[in-house]
């Protein structure tokens, strides 16, 4: 009988154990993700850097895709560059007001719809902002 009882206390001091340790790795874990999940929404890019960040990036696309394309005959390769960089707020503007931001409190969901004119195409682009950067995971012409 005094056998069993010592099994049965040294089952009970080690359930008790496993409870602290689970406990604890539940503790330290919780304090891990918390810690993360701030990280992620102290980082987590606003507007502005969206508008800046997407300018760039447009005015960066047009330079290869529009400019490079122009003749080079009176210079109007250098001047659709420059035409570019002076209207630079003109764009910022457009890209603002073709925006729609999802925040998601530890990142932001962008969805951009560009369309100067029916003449001109259309592009619609999404990107992921998190840690105070923007990925593009979508871009479309249209």
């Amino acid at each position: 009988m005094a056998i069993r009882l010592k099994s049965a206390e040294t089952t009970a001091t080690q359930n008790s154990r496993r409870m602290k340790t689970l406990k604890t790795v539940a503790i330290v874990g919780g304090c891990i993700l918390l810690g993360i999940s701030g990280l992620l929404a102290v980082t987590n890019p606003g507007q502005a850097a969206y508008d800046e960040f997407a300018t760039q990036a447009a005015i960066a696309y047009l330079k290869v895709e529009a400019c490079a394309k122009a003749p080079t005959a009176f210079g109007l390769q250098k001047l659709c560059q420059s035409e570019l960089e002076a209207n630079q707020a003109k764009i910022k503007q457009i890209i603002r007001d073709g925006t729609q931001r999802r925040n998601f409190v530890v990142f932001s969901l962008y969805t951009t719809d560009l369309s100067l004119s029916s003449d001109l195409p259309s592009y619609h682009v999404e990107s992921v902002g998190v840690l105070g950067q923007f990925v593009l995971y979508k871009t479309q012409k249209r």
